[in-house]
């Protein structure tokens, strides 16, 4: 079975934070992850007709049924999560246009960092084995677009 991947951008802080954030939360673990500038994130947005750049400002969800960007990507990984979190995928109900004018004045004030490793990011100490352990394989992103 494909789990959908969310690719972001390592060196960004904001994105790292989010995905150490996501790994706390998914306790299903429903989401892999990996860096946009890794090959396996190359290949997931290629995968997806996405242009690598795309991932430098805008957060992806690599799914079955295509990409989601900024707050789809959002409100796509808030509906796999359990409640309370589950709720926040109700901000679809919000024009995409208003979600995401909010999503890109967030993310153009967001704390540039060099990654660790830029395909990988910077996990936080306390989360390093599971990070890895969430790490998208090429092996995973071919079985999503063959699901």
């Amino acid at each position: 079975m494909s789990r959908p991947i969310v690719v972001f951008d390592g060196d960004c802080g904001l994105c790292n934070g989010f995905i150490a954030w996501l790994i706390r939360h998914d306790r299903d673990r429903r989401f892999l992850i990996t860096g946009s500038d890794g090959p396996v994130g190359r290949a997931a947005l290629g995968a997806m007709g996405l242009p690598p750049e795309i991932a430098a400002s805008t957060l992806v969800v690599a799914t079955c049924d295509g990409a989601r960007l900024r707050s789809d990507a959002v409100a796509e990984v808030a509906a796999g999560l359990g409640w309370p979190w589950r709720a926040a995928a109700s901000m679809r109900i919000v024009p995409r246009g208003l979600r995401d004018g909010v999503y890109r004045a967030i993310a153009s004030r967001r704390p540039r960092r060099p990654a660790i490793d830029p395909s990988c990011g910077t996990p936080p100490p306390g989360l390093v084995g599971e990070w890895r352990a969430r790490l998208a394989t090429r092996e995973d992103v071919a079985a999503l677009v063959a699901a």
